[in-house]
C-alpha cells in the first residue's frame, strides 16, 4: 500500500509539475504580447478631427492584443487556483498592466476628457478644482473621493490624468478585494486565485471609467467585508479600526453607498446569527451594533446640507411622476428594432451581466439544496444571502420612484456578490476536480471579461478640445441670468470649466432643459432665431451633427435622435438674429437677441 501510495504521489507531482511549466511558458507569452501592445499604444496617434468611437478609432491589432492578455491573464489565474500555484501573482500583474493601458487610452488618443457635457464625473471634478482654488471644502455633499483626487494633484500628478489613474486605482482595489474576500470567506487552497479571476472582468462596465462616487465607494465594499469577517472570527481590535477608517471614508463619498454598507453589515451580522443556530457549531457571530453605529456619524454629516433636504422631497414629490424604469420603457419603445437587432444590443451592454448572474443564480440553487439536505456552507450562504439581498434591492430601485441610473447601477450590489458565488464555485469545482465544469466556468468567465471590457467605452463620450476651449470662453463671457441654449451640455459642463468656486458658476445658466429643438427651431420660410430662443445664447458644436449619423446607430435611431444638420446651421449663420461671438472650428457660440 506504501508503494502505491508513493507512485500516486509521484504523480501528482509530475502533473502539478507540468502545470506550472505551462503557466510558466502562457506568462512568457502574454508578457510579450503585453510588450507589443505598450508598443502600439505609445505609437497612438492624437485625434485629427471628430470621433464618434475610441474603439473604432484604434486599429483591430490593439485590440487583438488586449483581449488575448485579458483573456490570458484570467487563464493564468484560473490555472493557478486550480494548481494552487504561486503563478496568481504573474496573472494579477498582467491584468492590472493591461487595464491601466485601457484606461488610459483617452488620454494617449488626445481627447480633453472622457465624459460628455452631461456626465456626473463633470461636476464631480468642477468640485475638485473648487478645492484646489480655495483650500477648503466648498459646500460638497460627499467629498470623499474628492478630497483624494485633490490629494493626488497636490503631490504631483498632473490634473488631467486623474480621471484616468483613479479609475485604475478603484477597480484594482475592488479585484484585489474580491480575492481577498473569497480567500477570507473560503479557507480553501486557491481561492485567493479563483476571487481575482472572478473580479477581473469590469462588471460595472463603463462606470469603471466614469468616476462616479456612488461606484467608486462601492468598490471598497469587498474590503470592508474583508475585514468585518476577520473581525467576526478573532474580535481583533486592529481589524476595528482599520473598519471604522475605511467606513468614515465612505460615509464622505456617498451617502448611497453608506447605505449599502449599514445594510451590508446588518444582513451579514443576522446571516452568522442564524448559520450558528441551524448548522449546530460554535460560530462566532457578528453583532449588529457595528452596522448601527455608523447611522449617527451618517446623519449628523448628511444634515448640514441643503442637498439632503432637496433629494428627500425629490424622492416624495416622484410618487406621482413616471419611473425611471417607465420612462426607460418609453425611451426604448420610440425606436423599433428587430429581434436580431434587440439580441445583439442586449448582448453587447449586459451580456456579462447576464453570464455572472446566470452562474451566481446557479450557485444559490445549489447552496439551497445543501441548505435542505446536506447541511449549510457558511461561505456559500453568504454569497447567496447578499446576492439575492442585491437582486431584491435593484428591483427596488427599478420600480420604486428613487434616483438611479440604469441596470448596471443598480445592480452593483448583486454584481460584486455574483462575482463572489463564480469564485466559489471556481473553487468547489477545482477542489472536486470536476474539470469539465472548470472549463466551462473558465470560458464563461473570459467571454465575461471581453463582454465587459467591450461595453466599457460608450461612442460619443470623449470631450475634444474645440469643446472645452468653446464653453469655457462662453461660460466666462456670458451675460449672466442670460440662458444658454445647447444640447446633451448641461451645468455640470460649466462647473467642470470654472469650477464649482467660481462666481461664474452661480446661477449655472445652462440647465438641462436649455436643449435645442429640432432644425434649430426652422420650421417655416420667415422664422428667425431669436423667434425660437428668445434672448439667449447657443452653443453649436460638431459633436452634435455627427454623433447621430454614426454607423452605431440604426437608420430608426437617427432619425429619432437627429436635430439638426448642416443645412440647419447654414441657416443659422445666415440669420440676422445671430451674432456668432465665438469659433474655434468644432465649437461655436451664438449670442441671439431681437436687436441683433
Amino acid at each position: 500500500m506504501g508503494y502505491k501510495t508513493d507512485i500516486d504521489r509521484k504523480l501528482f507531482d509530475t502533473y502539478q509539475f507540468a502545470n506550472r511549466d505551462l503557466q510558466e511558458y502562457l506568462v512568457i507569452v502574454l508578457a510579450g504580447f503585453l510588450v507589443l501592445e505598450s508598443g502600439m499604444f505609445l505609437m497612438i496617434q492624437p485625434a485629427t478631427g471628430y470621433e464618434t468611437s475610441l474603439v473604432d478609432a484604434l486599429p483591430q491589432s490593439f485590440w487583438y492584443l488586449f483581449y488575448i492578455v485579458l483573456g490570458g491573464g484570467i487563464l493564468t489565474l484560473i490555472a493557478a487556483a486550480v494548481t494552487e500555484s504561486g503563478y496568481w501573482r504573474h496573472g494579477l500583474g498582467l491584468i492590472i498592466a493591461n487595464y491601466a493601458l485601457f484606461f488610459f487610452l483617452p488620454k494617449a488618443r488626445g481627447y480633453r476628457f472622457y465624459g460628455q457635457g452631461r456626465a456626473d464625473a463633470l461636476r464631480h471634478f468642477g468640485d475638485i478644482k473648487g478645492i484646489l482654488a480655495t483650500g477648503s471644502l466648498p459646500g460638497i455633499w460627499y467629498p470623499g473621493e474628492h478630497v483624494l483626487m485633490a490629494q493626488m494633484t497636490m503631490l504631483g500628478v498632473p490634473f488631467d490624468a486623474i480621471p484616468y489613474l483613479t479609475a485604475l486605482l478603484f477597480t484594482t482595489v475592488q479585484i484585489v478585494g474580491i480575492g481577498v474576500l473569497v480567500r477570507t470567506i473560503s479557507g480553501q487552497s486557491g481561492s485567493l486565485a479563483a476571487g481575482l479571476a472572478a473580479g477581473a472582468p469590469l462588471i460595472y462596465t463603463t462606470f469603471h471609467l466614469s468616476n462616479h462616487p456612488a461606484i467608486n465607494s462601492f468598490m471598497i465594499v469587498p474590503v470592508l467585508l474583508t475585514l468585518t469577517e476577520l473581525y467576526r472570527r478573532s474580535n481583533d481590535n486592529e481589524y476595528v479600526v482599520l473598519f471604522l477608517l475605511i467606513g468614515v471614508f465612505i460615509i464622505y463619498s456617498h451617502p448611497m453607498t453608506t447605505l449599502f454598507m449599514v445594510g451590508l453589515l446588518l444582513l451579514t451580522a443576522v446571516y452568522s446569527g442564524v448559520y450558528g443556530r441551524l448548522s449546530l457549531t460554535n460560530v462566532r457571530s457578528l453583532s449588529p451594533r457595528l452596522g448601527v453605529a455608523f447611522l449617527p456619524l451618517l446623519f449628523a454629516w448628511l444634515t448640514k446640507f441643503g442637498q439632503t433636504q432637496q433629494a428627500i422631497a425629490n424622492v416624495i414629490n416622484s410618487q406621482n411622476e413616471a419611473t425611471p424604469a417607465a420612462e426607460e420603457l418609453q425611451k426604448a419603445g420610440s425606436v423599433e428594432f428587430s429581434p436580431v437587432q434587440l439580441a445583439e444590443k442586449f448582448v453587447t451592454l449586459y451580456g456579462s451581466t447576464t453570464i455572472y448572474f446566470a452562474i451566481a443564480g446557479v450557485v444559490s440553487l445549489v447552496t439551497l439544496y445543501w441548505f435542505l439536505w446536506r447541511g449549510p456552507r457558511y461561505d456559500w450562504g453568504l454569497g447567496t444571502t447578499h446576492f439575492t439581498a442585491g437582486i431584491a434591492i435593484a428591483g427596488t430601485f427599478l420600480l420604486g420612484n428613487l434616483i438611479v441610473k440604469g441596470i448596471i447601477r443598480a445592480n452593483r450590489y448583486s454584481l460584486l456578490f455574483a462575482a463572489v458565488l463564480v469564485a466559489l464555485a471556481l473553487v468547489h469545482s477545482a477542489s472536486e476536480q470536476r474539470s469539465g465544469i472548470t472549463v466551462v466556468l473558465a470560458i464563461l468567465m473570459i467571454t465575461s471579461a471581453v463582454l465587459a471590457a467591450g461595453a466599457a467605452y460608450e461612442p460619443n463620450k470623449h470631450m475634444t478640445y474645440a469643446e472645452y476651449d468653446g464653453t469655457q470662453y462662453m461660460v466666462n463671457h456670458y451675460e449672466q441670468g442670460v440662458p444658454i441654449h445647447a444640447m446633451d451640455t448641461s451645468h455640470k459642463m460649466q462647473a467642470f470649466v470654472v469650477g464649482k468656486d467660481s462666481p461664474r458658476y452661480y446661477p449655472a445658466d445652462i440647465n438641462l432643459n436649455n436643449n435645442i429643438p429640432r432644425n434649430l427651431g426652422y420650421f417655416g420660410a420667415d422664422v428667425t432665431a431669436a423667434d425660437t430662443f428668445g434672448r439667449s445664447y447657443v452653443m453649436t458644436k460638431t459633436y452634435d451633427t455627427e454623433q447621430h449619423t454614426a454607423p452605431y446607430f440604426t437608420e430608426q435611431q437617427q432619425e429619432y435622435l437627429f436635430r439638426y444638420g448642416e443645412d440647419s446651421l447654414a441657416r443659422f449663420h445666415n440669420d440676422p438674429t445671430a451674432n456668432k461671438v465665438y469659433t474655434n472650428g468644432g465649437f461655436s457660440g451664438w449670442s441671439v437677441s431681437p436687436d441683433n
